[in-house]
């Protein structure tokens, strides 16, 4: 434990003191750098995942996912908190033990879904268990395999998977979706249910939800894997699906006007090959304007088959950004003919943004043998127009990374010149036998620590650069802290063999 926090307190100060500095649209914004290191829960030496960011009003953030806890070696972590600027604050923490959890956000309080499908309620501030709705869940006798929530502005949800009334009785019945109110009572007027699996919600308007999964019906109304519902739960009859397969599909964004972007990997009527990105009329029939049919594809191009574990296929997150552009992220590394690692920007009718994202984008920058599971999860808008990506990865174009970073906006503009200028380069990272470091600024002093706080070299180049032999430090993660006149920088890095 005390090893720890001092490997965290030199981690939070040197973020703390990180200079804000101009740079070109989408750089990373070296202003936000995690203190936390996420891990594997399975295996420590790879990094964990992470499937929902949400931003608070004073700019923390509480992320949700599988991830190991470095308190517990025997447990792993769930829901941690993040300062505006990265800073892991260990005082909000709530444990999992492997799995991945997912959470939502109502007023001051998080709804969480745990890898064995339970469902509960935090302190949003806190972290601590809401024992009001415990109770109530558990005196009005409902659980089961919960896959997915949506939540209603009173404070009322919808849960989908496979939810039981009368959990463990003889008398039980289960259903695909159900609804429970804001205090965790199971709502017994609701009769609603489709005939498999509903694994996303999207709210359409304030009336109506969009729902995909599996199922081939709601209510005994034909819908292969997509339906509009009102908020009652009866089906919305004027949304048709156009979906024959594929073995991902989710709504991921509504646009003011009422069409759908949809995302994930699948077929629709009339084409026989993996799409990843379509745009629906209200109606659900396919909207002609938008590149639906020459977006994410493989290195070979569009796939006549596909599996669960091609993941470069997969679409996950859509965001839209202030000039009418929309950015996508996921699993795949190509899009309309050209290399893009895991995240795209495209216009308002899905062409590719050739300007941006020409690097080697999100990828695996702990020289793993293979790249299986890494992607983007969720892409959000972040506040002074910035967005936060997370998912799995640990790079960013080569530079190593938490598998949380903010993006700068479209519109900030500047050169590369003037990112180095402001900052400290460190290449290569990850590194084998030296580290060259670079500034445009005098480095007076340059101190290398382990992850428990303890200095292991010092070096005082006094000059712009300088190349460090790290030939002797055993693999893994360092931090370097570097200081000149005015400025003090840390940064991470990495030691292969």
């Amino acid at each position: 434990m005390k090893t720890y926090l001092k490997y965290l307190y030199v981690a939070l100060f040197g973020v703390c003191i990180i200079y804000e500095s101009f740079s070109q649209p989408f750089s990373l914004d070296e202003t936000f750098q995690s203190s936390y290191i996420f891990r594997n829960y399975y295996d420590n030496n790879e990094v964990g995942a992470i499937n929902k960011v949400i931003e608070l009003e004073d700019g923390s953030l509480r992320l949700s996912g599988g991830f190991f806890d470095p308190f517990n070696p025997n447990r792993g972590a769930s829901i941690l908190k993040l300062s505006s600027i990265g800073g892991y604050d260990p005082s909000f923490f709530f444990p999992g033990y492997g799995g991945s959890i997912k959470t939502f956000r109502y007023q001051d309080y998080l709804y969480l879904i745990g890898q064995s499908g339970t469902t509960n309620r935090l302190d949003i501030q806190t972290g601590a268990l809401d024992s009001v709705f415990w109770y109530n869940k558990n005196s009005s006798n409902w659980d089961g395999t919960i896959n997915n929530m949506f939540l209603f502005p009173n404070g009322d949800f919808l849960l989908s998977g496979w939810v039981t009334y009368h959990y463990g009785l003889p008398d039980a019945i289960g259903s695909a979706i159900a609804r429970i109110d804001k205090d965790g009572f199971y709502d017994t007027t609701f009769h609603h249910d489709a005939d498999g699996p509903i694994g996303e919600f999207l709210k359409y308007d304030t009336n109506r939800v969009l729902i995909t999964g599996t199922f081939e019906a709601y209510d005994f109304v034909p819908r292969y894997r997509a339906a509009r519902i009102f908020n009652d739960g009866s089906i919305d009859t004027s949304f048709h699906s156009i979906y024959t397969g594929g073995s991902s599909l989710r709504p991921l964004y509504i646009q003011p006007d009422g069409k759908i972007i949809m995302g994930g990997a699948f077929y629709i009527q009339g084409f026989d090959k993996i799409i990843a990105i379509a745009r629906l009329h209200p109606d659900g029939s396919l909207d002609s304007t938008f590149n639906n049919f020459n977006n994410v594809q493989s290195e070979l191009g569009l796939l006549q088959n596909i599996t669960a574990w091609e993941l470069e296929y997969y679409v996950n997150t859509c965001c839209p950004t202030p000039n009418n552009k929309y950015l996508f992220g996921g699993g795949f590394r190509y899009c309309q003919g050209k290399y893009r690692g895991r995240i795209v920007l495209t216009n308002y009718n899905g062409f590719l943004d050739t300007t941006v994202f020409t690097g080697s984008g999100i990828d695996s920058a702990l020289g793993y043998p293979s790249d299986y599971g890494y992607g983007i999860a969720t892409i959000i808008p972040a506040q002074n127009e910035k967005y936060y990506v997370a998912g799995r990865f640990s790079g960013l174009n080569g530079q190593m990374v938490e598998p949380i970073i903010r993006l700068n906006p479209h519109d900030h503009v500047g050169i590369e010149e003037q990112t180095e200028e402001h900052g400290l380069m460190i290449c290569p990272n990850p590194a084998r036998d030296k580290i060259n470091i670079k500034s445009n600024r005098n480095i007076e002093e340059i101190e290398i620590y382990n992850l428990e706080g303890q200095l292991l070299q010092i070096t005082k180049p006094n000059k712009i650069e300088e190349s460090i032999d790290v030939s002797t430090l055993p693999p893994g993660y360092y931090f370097i802290r570097a200081t000149g006149r005015d400025e003090v920088f840390v940064r991470k890095f990495v030691v292969v063999r």
